[in-house]
């Protein structure tokens, strides 16, 4: 079995440990050459280790979304739509409220990636390594399609995607719980935004081809 290895600052280790520190620094997850899991405060590490994931402090604020990181994985968006029959603005507004697009996004209960796939639900639905964007947004597109068919309303599949399945049939509806009525309120918000975007986008499309 492999050893895992952690660098990081003192101060970083206390600001994660003790309880009287309001913010701990960021964790970066690499994986050595040989495979040996790297956990450090460190945001490169040469050598050829390659990153994993980004833990967040617990004070983290999101850095500014820029038009080119909102655009940047609209082609694997579109392919994981036509592969699993979502409409390609639910996937982007799915993954503006799950990861503010940040690839490497790992939350405090250890959802992963774009779309913050659990380890067992990335299992379920074949993806290797979650924080590979086609495989993740491939993966959530495919859970996606799932909750579709067994939820008639848009809200019940997002409570789902968010809350899990059993907790929606258990309340009948979306939960009574803060984070997930704010997260479905949130997409639904997002949501005329992306399917414009990308009618825009097909537009534009069909007239550079005439």
């Amino acid at each position: 079995m492999n050893r895992i290895r952690l660098i990081t600052l003192v101060t970083g280790l206390l600001a994660v440990c003790l309880p009287g520190y309001a913010e701990a620094d960021t964790i970066y997850q690499f994986r050595s050459p040989d495979g040996t899991p790297l956990f450090t405060d460190r945001s490169v590490m040469p050598g050829g280790y390659e990153l994993l994931s980004i833990r967040k402090g617990w004070d983290f604020t999101p850095r500014a979304l820029s038009t080119d990181l909102r655009d940047l994985y609209d082609l694997e968006i579109r392919y994981a739509a036509r592969s699993h029959s979502v409409e390609p603005g639910l996937i982007k507004a799915v993954i503006h409220a799950e990861s503010l697009f940040d690839r490497h996004a790992v939350s405090r209960v250890g959802a992963q990636g774009l779309m913050q796939l659990m380890p067992q639900t990335a299992a379920f639905l074949d993806v290797s390594n979650p924080f590979d964007p086609r495989q993740n947004i491939s993966g959530g597109a495919r859970f996606l399609s799932y909750l579709m068919e067994r939820f008639d309303s848009l809200e019940h599949v997002l409570a789902a995607y968010n809350a899990g399945e059993g907790n929606v049939r258990r309340y009948g509806g979306v939960p009574p719980f803060e984070e997930t009525r704010r997260y479905v309120k949130k997409v639904q918000e997002l949501l005329p935004r992306y399917r414009a975007h990308f009618e825009q986008d097909d537009q534009s499309n069909t007239l550079a081809a005439r």
